[in-house]
């Protein structure tokens, strides 16, 4: 089989990616079973700790909390990441009618994400880089608590993923706004056309003259959520770009004895401006690249156009507006931040989050109402568990927004699991699954083999992530706090040992996945694609 140069690179963005998730579920389910059965790790524990960089026999707790600071950089910038860059680099040229405009960035984006995330693995599963939150202040720099030898690489390899985006969001950018062809855009152009402005304009009487287009509906409303998600996207590199720097300079300067003093930093003005940067990720890049997604995968595999279309490009540029305001909803259970920025940004900002993600699930479930009688294909079974995803936990979410419940539920496993594992898991996941049952068809040109087996990806994956997170919120109502390994007997064996099997439920659906993924692509496309033979760079097959 002859496979595109565009095509290659995705799928080669999709096996890696993959490969992350796998290797963020393995870990997932060791912290699991350390959790409920602290003793069963011992032997895989000592075996490991042969060879790791220390300079003392590291503490279960130290090898726990190593795996769980590396865990979401893994799962987020490894199977996130790598997925939407590897879709993206195919989607974006394939609806513009346009080749990527800097090609030799691809192969850039695939060995510079790829070799940062490992570095970042390597320095928790290897050099116990445990801070918890990876680069909150002042955690990284008491390295009497945070090994030195983890912290040092662990931001380099940081500091190359937030650099690798920089460079895929300036790829996308410039791909959108190429003037090779006829149907170009400046970059005012550009902002009127995708968020509407010219359209808003006209209502108020005032012809747009430089408007694209005579109808006012600007790009594709795929590539307006894209375009829209990379803003969030180069703001949270940024920020975390200097907060990794910070890390680096307090431990190089550690390292040739000459340390720093970490009061220099105001912890309160880093902390806003840390979470500034990180929100963007999961209230800026998760929810509306999602949303992009769900507005092109709904309308190509119901085949009709997407209900509201008009409206949603203005819901795209409302929640932009939201998304930079709502950090301080991480900050509601610190004291020190000001009242008035808990209750505005922390809660009644993060409230219209709820207006703006509702609208957009309400628009995508009326484009799969109005196109009745629908044929529940593959994408489209994982497209509707995702929504059911970002519905429950986005409910969660609106449910520890608020400044008198969240001092009760912050620190608590309600936060992470119920919240932000099921937008993770039962949200984005299954949506990126979904991309891929969509995308390799057509790159490919065959069908998924086994239906059988994509049915049981979808209910093991769903009823063991639901599982999960659900019974753990349960735990955390009850007072179990996140970030804890607690002694035994624990309280809350009961609530672990449910969990447990919800991960194990998870990890038997992604074999399956995996399995049913490998027969259809053949030995003969995966040879291809993994090894890559010289030739010249062609363009996009549209």
């Amino acid at each position: 089989m002859n496979i595109g140069w565009t095509e290659k690179w995705t799928l080669r963005f999709a096996v890696v990616a993959l490969i992350f998730l796998a290797m963020t579920g393995f870990e997932g389910v060791l912290m699991r079973t350390q959790m409920a059965a602290p003793g069963a790790l011992a032997n895989f524990e000592r075996t490991l700790n042969a060879i790791r960089i220390t300079d003392h026999e590291p503490t279960p707790a130290e090898l726990f909390y190593g795996m769980m600071t590396v865990h979401p950089v893994v799962g987020i910038y490894g199977f996130a990441y790598m997925s939407v860059m590897g879709a993206f680099y195919f989607l974006v040229p394939f609806i513009m009618k346009r080749e990527i405009r800097h090609k030799k960035l691809v192969p850039i984006n695939f060995w510079l994400q790829t070799g940062g995330v490992l570095l970042c693995w390597l320095s928790g599963f290897f050099g116990l880089f445990n801070s918890l939150y990876t680069l909150y202040w002042p955690l990284p720099v008491s390295f009497d608590r945070v090994p030195l030898v983890g912290t040092i690489p662990f931001t380099v390899g940081a500091a190359a993923i937030m650099v690798n985006i920089l460079l895929f969001s300036f790829n996308t950018f410039s791909t959108v706004l190429a003037k090779s062809n006829p149907q170009s855009y400046t970059f005012g152009q550009f902002l009127r056309a995708a968020f509407g402005i010219s359209r808003l304009m006209k209502a108020l009487g005032k012809e747009d003259k430089s408007a694209p287009n005579l109808d006012y509906n600007g790009l594709p409303v795929f590539i307006v959520a894209v375009a829209r998600g990379s803003v969030d996207t180069v703001i949270n590199a940024v920020v975390l770009l200097t907060a990794g720097a910070l890390i680096l300079v307090y431990g190089m300067a550690a390292l040739f004895g000459h340390p720093l003093n970490p009061l220099a930093v105001d912890a309160l003005v880093y902390k806003n401006w840390f979470w500034w940067g990180l929100d963007m990720v999961a209230d800026g890049n998760v929810l509306i690249y999602t949303a992009g997604v769900w507005y092109l995968l709904i309308p190509l595999l119901v085949g009709r156009r997407l209900y509201g279309e008009s409206v949603v490009r203005t819901v795209i540029m409302v929640d932009l507006l939201v998304s930079l305001g709502v950090w301080s909803h991480h900050l509601l259970g610190d004291q020190v931040q000001p009242f008035f920025m808990r209750l505005l940004s922390g809660q009644i900002i993060t409230w219209g989050e709820f207006f703006t993600m509702g609208l957009t699930i309400f628009a995508s479930l009326m484009t799969i109402w109005k196109a009745r009688p629908v044929k529940i294909t593959p994408p489209l079974l994982f497209v509707l568990g995702s929504i059911f995803g970002f519905i429950i936990g986005g409910a969660a979410g609106l449910t520890q927004a608020n400044v008198g419940l969240n001092v009760v539920l912050h620190n608590t496993q309600w936060v992470i699991m119920t919240h932000a594992h099921t937008m993770l898991l039962t949200g984005l996941s299954t949506l990126l699954f979904a991309v891929i049952y969509a995308l390799i068809p057509m790159l490919i040109g065959r069908e998924i083999r086994s239906r059988t087996l994509t049915l049981a990806h979808f209910w093991l994956w769903m009823v063991g992530s639901v599982l999960m997170t659900y019974v753990m919120g349960m735990a955390g109502s009850q007072g179990m706090l996140r970030r804890m390994l607690y002694p035994q007997p624990n309280p809350y064996q009961v609530y672990l040992d449910v969990a447990l099997v919800g991960g194990i439920l998870m990890a038997v659906g992604f074999l399956a996945f995996l399995g049913n993924v490998l027969t259809t692509l053949g030995w003969s496309s995966l040879r291809e694609v993994l090894l890559p033979r010289k030739q010249p760079l062609r363009g996009v097959a549209l």
